[in-house]
């Protein structure tokens, strides 16, 4: 079936019998020699085809790498989008799946299918010659000649349909052959001859290929989304004569064409790599692309990272160039860092990219130096991103608080009052989460407690200004005091010290091993800013407790089962789940001891109990209005026996998250060492005063001549 492609080429999607007149040698009633022959081991195939490529979209990848190595124009994906291509359960539906890559490249001869395409791992660069294409000069991507055995990863049946060669007055001769993996795989020792086709030997009106895929294993297709980012993730490179169209086989409407992987920047931040050459002995090494910060912390691994092509083909992914850790900006780097680089010396004279094309040969020579180069680039970009996020992070939250003009309503005529309480709130919003920030009453806490400590700043130096004058009285330090609100002062004290002593508990307990379930309940729940370390004991109220016994009184009666959700108050009985809150957030969390592996069940179980939530929720629409967002979090160290299904679910809910203890333990000592120095900066050295304990206010004397032997102390 022949149709027209957008630039007026015509296009073969797959060579149909009615296009096709019989060749005249050719005898549909004859036995068929075994003209095409693959010789290989069975080792290869299972290294090369089946372990390497064991995700749909890799496999495409390289499908339509082939293509535009053929001089295609056009190329067309079909397949269902968002399915699993075999289901144990119903073997008779997924019998009925099928994969096809169509594209109007130049094709291939029966010669030409046996010379190039059933010879596995000969370079393709040195068997023909050249490291261009045949028509459009095309740097070719391909090059180990073994991306042809990627389908293998996925299914055990690949047809090849194709036509090419030069146009004769019947057309293009096509070449039909089936292969089949079990054939493939059942000796090592004699040459494979792939099944003959129907089609083998008859006449095309027009040239190009058609792969199709059948009898599959148990893999997940992407949806529309995934797949698109997937797909456009692993090809950097953009032309007007080259177009790959992805269709959906569950529904031929919807559709979508490959483009370039579009990802929010964080503005500002974004630094162009085309004048920055990788230093290389006497010479530089060309690059180009961009590293930036995203907008936002990506979970699709797609996005995240800096994505390295050559000859416009993805060949690596690194976060970080393997920098050391314990620089400035580190975390914000490696949540954030997104970019692409490409580098076509990484394909040419040496070959310094792995087989599966996953990842570059960093102990190279090339590899060092584009190593070292990298590094030198994630500190700048590191210390410039963090600068901006915290000018925008800042200039966000006086937007939303209102600050400025709770200051001048307050304290109109004290400028150095209003400057000590914003330049607290800089310091108390520089590493909250931006999203937290958009919660009114989040900022409305943090406004709160930067009133409450940028005063003593301010009533430092305002004891400085009363010692340089001549007269000061009881009342005027007392009114300083009282200004300084050292009650507030005197609780972060105690607030300091208490997060100090949880987070040495935690520590203790991640140490020892045979640490159990319940000990880590309890102390999540005692202090849930461990999970988020923005969050204050100013938010938690007795809220909680009605929502608690609201709900489970709710699902005993919806369920017919009874459910604990709390370690703390019923010590009798192992809880379901630890169900915290703060600021409108209804938060479950599902934990387990350490290396624990999470099971199937129980991530179905913990999602189960999110979706209850949710409908309490929507049920008690005065409840949910007070609880707007409900989020799931699994502290567990391992994922290893999820399905596909679960870790997909777990990788693609934006309100479903997983951390492990250490990735807990390391995230909370990074943010309260912050927290921790950042209130003895801005208390600027403080002891709590009571009525008791303030001192006596005595009026300074003048200064004597003999002052000048004495040593001089900073007030």
């Amino acid at each position: 079936m022949m149709s027209d492609s957008p630039n007026g080429h015509e296009q073969l999607p797959m060579p149909a019998p009615a296009e096709h007149q019989q060749s005249a040698t050719a005898s549909p009633s004859s036995e068929p020699e075994h003209v095409y022959t693959m010789r290989i081991s069975r080792l290869t195939i299972d290294k090369l085809g089946i372990k390497l490529y064991d995700r749909v979209s890799a496999v495409l990848a390289e499908l339509i790498a082939n293509s535009y190595d053929a001089d295609a124009e056009d190329v067309t994906v079909t397949l269902p989008w968002g399915a699993f291509l075999f289901d144990p359960k119903a073997p008779h539906l997924s019998a009925q799946y099928e994969i096809t890559i169509s594209d109007d490249g130049h094709g291939m001869t029966p010669a030409e299918i046996n010379h190039h395409y059933l010879t596995v791992g000969a370079d393709r660069r040195t068997r023909t010659g050249s490291d261009k294409s045949r028509e459009k000069n095309r740097p070719v991507m391909g090059r180990k000649g073994i991306g042809k055995l990627a389908p293998f990863g996925i299914c055990k049946t690949v047809e090849v349909i194709s036509a090419g060669g030069d146009k004769t007055d019947n057309g293009y001769l096509t070449s039909h052959l089936i292969l089949h993996l079990p054939d493939m795989l059942a000796d090592t020792e004699k040459d494979y001859h792939p099944e003959i086709g129907e089609l083998d030997g008859t006449w095309s009106k027009g040239h190009g290929t058609t792969i199709k895929l059948r009898d599959f294993s148990r893999k997940r297709v992407p949806s529309r989304d995934e797949l698109n980012r997937q797909l456009a993730g692993r090809f950097g490179l953009e032309r007007s004569d080259w177009r790959v169209c992805v269709k959906n086989a569950s529904s031929l409407t919807e559709q979508f064409t490959l483009g370039t992987l579009k990802i929010d920047l964080m503005e500002g931040t974004r630094i162009d790599l085309a004048g920055r050459p990788v230093p290389f002995e006497s010479s530089f090494l060309p690059v180009t692309g961009y590293v930036a910060y995203s907008e936002k912390a990506y979970k699709d691994t797609n996005m995240a990272g800096v994505r390295i092509y050559a000859r416009g083909k993805f060949v690596a992914q690194t976060m970080d160039f393997g920098i050391a850790t314990g620089f400035h900006g580190e975390f914000k780097l490696r949540s954030y860092i997104v970019g692409e680089l490409h580098a076509e010396w990484l394909d040419e004279d040496e070959d310094l990219i792995r087989s599966d094309r996953q990842d570059i040969i960093w102990s190279s020579d090339l590899g060092e130096a584009l190593s070292t180069w990298g590094q030198a680039l994630m500190r700048e970009l590191a210390k410039r991103s963090e600068e901006h996020a915290r000018r925008e992070k800042q200039r966000f939250f006086m937007e939303k608080s209102q600050l400025e003009k709770r200051l001048i309503e307050t304290a109109p005529a004290d400028p150095v009052y209003r400057d000590s309480v914003k330049e607290a709130a800089a310091l108390l919003v520089r590493d909250a989460d931006r999203d937290a920030l958009k919660d009114p009453e989040h900022v409305e806490r943090l406004s709160n407690l930067a009133m409450s400590l940028g005063p003593h700043r301010s009533l430092l130096q305002a004891l400085r200004e009363v010692a340089d004058t001549t007269e000061t009285t009881v009342d005027a330090v007392m009114d300083l005091f009282k200004k300084a609100h050292i009650a507030e002062m005197y609780s972060l004290g105690q607030v300091a010290a208490e997060r100090l002593e949880v987070v040495a508990k935690l520590e203790a307990l991640i140490a020892d091993k045979t640490t159990l379930e319940r000990p880590l309940q309890e102390l999540i729940e005692r202090a849930p800013w461990l999970l988020a370390p923005e969050w204050t004991p100013l938010g938690m109220n007795e809220s909680l407790k009605r929502v608690r016994a609201s709900f489970e009184a709710w699902y005993a009666k919806k369920y017919g089962k009874t459910i604990s959700t709390t370690a703390i108050e019923r010590k009798a009985k192992e809880p379901d789940f630890v169900l915290l809150h703060d600021s409108g957030i209804l938060w479950i969390v599902e934990i387990k001891r350490l290396d624990y592996k999470l099971t199937d069940a129980e991530f179905l179980n913990a999602m189960r109990y999110l979706h209850s939530l949710r409908k309490f929720l929507d049920e008690n629409p005065e409840l949910g209005r007070q609880f707007p967002y409900r989020r799931l979090t699994f502290v567990v160290d391992s994922i290893d026996l999820l399905d596909e299904v679960s870790t997909s679910s777990l990788e693609n809910d934006p309100n479903v998250t997983r951390k492990t203890w250490h990735e807990v333990l390391d995230s909370t000592k990074r943010a309260h060492k912050d927290f921790l120095e950042r209130v003895e900066s801005t208390a600027g050295g403080w002891t709590p005063v009571t009525p008791e304990t303030a001192p006596s206010v005595v009026a300074p004397r003048r200064p004597s001549d003999n002052d000048a032997d004495q040593p001089q102390l900073e007030p």
